[in-house]
């Protein structure tokens, strides 16, 4: 039966957010099916446009308060865009009392676009995309307004098994916040759809009563086009990173100490392609990398992104230190059957049950004792599965739970 989708989200199309990028994929997959899919998000650096319409995707979007921030920021006055930007990290405290709730105004707004929506559009699913609570609660509100419309939660995220990201909220207060609202979203809505990496949180006597309510689901990011990827035959050694290199979130300053060694013996560079904190930037420079070894190429499209993951010998995968936290950029990389190196800063990182499932894959903890070590593993690895791909038939069969399919699958069963 053909449906009437919304998905109120963070973040849609142009540079989205890793979670707007699964609702991309899936929302592309439901039109597929043959359903109508109407998107609910926000206004970015990117686009300030109300409504469009993207691949027979409606998309409408809403102002935030970071509209007003960057308008400022780019007055021209230094000293301005100074003054307002502290003001903004003040009224971001004086909302502490809210927490887990960042933005007031976003929900109102996502609220009463979302009133319209539904009796314009005709819309009989909700589906709430769990980062913001913001995004969550206006589709609880919505979906409590009308009965009729069925609900769903997809937490891509963790939500009290999730870091905290206030630094003025003790974490055992964040969490406590977190099983409220988690509880009560859990009433309202008909389904809650957490990922399988989540199952810890989840699997305990807490959540007993809202057992039947909770069916797991997983990133959806495997690549589901019919593109063959080739192997790269050049004798450069090419590493490829997709995605935000910072500190404190895909941080390769582990990885760089060993590539300075490496590249001493074999030749190889490392591309990135996404975005890139000062803090990296300047370990680079230091290092004598930048723009020598080490290119940065900035955000890129994906129709670009064909041509990379063709170009790539190796994908590089940096694990978080949350036990939740599973880089997606992992599926897209397992998607086109080539060697993955994967650097983990926990023994239960996330990503280890995939990458491990999959073959192709090194997995090494970070210890700087081990490094020299870690150099001639990375050789040989590489020198062992430079003509090895993995077909893409393999692929989809191991990892039908990461096909947008699963999720569209999930949606027209249940309800």
């Amino acid at each position: 039966m053909r449906k009437n989708i919304l998905f109120i989200t963070e973040s849609y199309h142009y540079a989205p957010s890793p979670n707007g990028n699964c609702v991309e994929k899936v929302a592309k997959e439901l039109i597929h099916q043959g359903d109508n899919v109407t998107i609910l998000t926000l206004k970015n650096q990117e686009t300030k446009k109300n409504f469009e319409c993207i691949d027979g995707v409606n998309v409408f979007r809403v102002n935030t308060y970071a509209e007003w921030r960057v308008l400022f920021s780019n007055f021209g006055v230094n000293m301005i865009s100074r003054v307002v930007s502290k003001i903004f990290k003040l009224l971001k405290n004086i909302f502490v009392p809210l927490h887990p709730f960042r933005s007031p105004g976003v929900l109102f707004n996502l609220y009463f676009l979302g009133k319209r929506i539904i009796i314009n559009e005709q819309i009989d699913t909700i589906v709430a995309v769990y980062r913001d609570f913001e995004t969550a609660m206006s589709g609880a509100l919505l979906a409590k307004k009308y009965p009729r419309v069925w609900g769903v939660l997809y937490s891509l995220d963790a939500i009290s098994g999730g870091v905290c990201s206030n630094q003025f909220v003790p974490e055992n207060v964040h969490k406590k916040k977190c099983q409220k609202w988690e509880k009560y979203f859990m009433e309202t809505f008909d389904i809650f759809c957490p990922m399988k990496s989540h199952k810890a949180v989840y699997d305990t006597t807490l959540y007993n009563k809202y057992r039947k309510k909770i069916k797991y689901l997983d990133i959806p990011n495997l690549l589901s086009d019919e593109y063959s990827y080739n192997i790269n035959q050049d004798s450069t050694v090419n590493f490829v990173f997709t995605g935000m290199l910072t500190e404190s979130n895909a941080d390769c300053r582990f990885f760089l100490k060993i590539f300075k060694i490496y590249i001493e013996k074999e030749t190889a560079v490392f591309n990135i392609y996404g975005g890139i904190s000062n803090g990296i930037k300047n370990i680079l420079k230091e290092m004598k990398l930048w723009n020598r070894n080490v290119f940065f190429h900035g955000r890129v499209s994906q129709e670009d992104l064909i041509n990379i993951r063709n170009q790539a010998t190796v994908f590089l995968n940096f694990g978080n230190e949350h036990s939740c936290g599973i880089p997606c950029k992992i599926f897209e990389y397992m998607s086109t059957g080539k060697m993955i190196l994967s650097f983990s800063k926990i023994k239960d990182d996330a990503s280890t049950p995939y990458l491990e499932k999959y073959g192709n894959a090194l997995i090494l903890v970070e210890d700087d004792k081990q490094i020299e070590r870690y150099v001639k593993r990375i050789n040989e690895f590489i020198t062992q599965n430079i003509g090895y791909q993995i077909s893409k038939k393999d692929i989809n069969n191991m990892f039908y739970e990461n096909t947008p399919k699963a999720f569209s699958d999930m949606i027209h069963l249940d309800n």
